[in-house]
């Protein structure tokens, strides 16, 4: 499988990225700074590009089974403009224009779906959110609306507290429907999104996932 990974050389992208290359996956990874990447494989390659670069990130997506986001909006109360929800747009639209269907993208609970039960899970994390950090707030909660409009066959990964723990292999999910520990390892968050670009299990979803 060919994946196209936007934020490899985070925490949770460059574990993902890891997973993908040992399943035997050719991944193009789009970074700002690749010299961030430790990395080289015969099945890696880097793109270097910034978000607002529609060329780059059209060549990164174009020939993709599937692409993946897993860049998160710092957690500041205020920063400039809301960047990562106009590369999310571009990155949509440059899919669209090359026929690539498949996308995946992280997000928190503050992004409701209509399937939400009302609970802790599906409540409290917004109004925190909101409170504690406004503006990321409101960026992620657009991207999510972004998302949601398209026709592509998308799947957003709702996350609330990852960890640096050993990953232990299950991840449990919810809609606010049954509960879960909210904590997760950022390994098990990768492992996660992975499996569902292999197997599609939440085709225009939004699965919450714990442990």
């Amino acid at each position: 499988m060919k994946i196209t990974l936007f934020g490899a050389s985070g925490n949770i992208g460059y574990l993902l990225l890891k997973q993908a290359i040992n399943e035997g996956h050719h991944v193009i990874a789009y970074v700002r700074n690749p010299s961030r990447l430790a990395l080289s494989h015969g099945n890696l390659q880097i793109i270097k590009g910034n978000l607002d670069d529609k060329n780059n990130i059209r060549k990164a997506v174009e020939g993709a089974d599937v692409v993946i986001s897993v860049l998160g909006p710092p957690l500041q109360r205020k920063y400039e403009g809301m960047p990562l929800l106009e590369g999310h747009r571009n990155i949509l639209s440059s899919m669209k224009e090359v026929g690539v269907r498949r996308f995946i993208t992280l997000a928190t609970p503050s992004v409701k779906f209509e399937k939400d039960v009302r609970s802790f899970a599906t409540v409290f994390p917004g109004i925190m959110a909101r409170l504690l950090f406004p503006i990321p707030y409101k960026e992620i909660v657009a991207i999510g609306d972004l998302v949601k409009m398209t026709d592509l066959d998308w799947t957003v990964v709702r996350i609330i507290a990852p960890n640096d723990k050993p990953e232990i292999g299950k991840v449990n999910v919810t809609f606010g429907d049954i509960k879960l520990n909210m904590a997760i390892s950022r390994e098990d968050i990768a492992a996660f999104i992975l499996n569902e670009a292999e197997q599609g299990n939440y085709f225009k979803s939004m699965p919450i996932i714990g442990s």
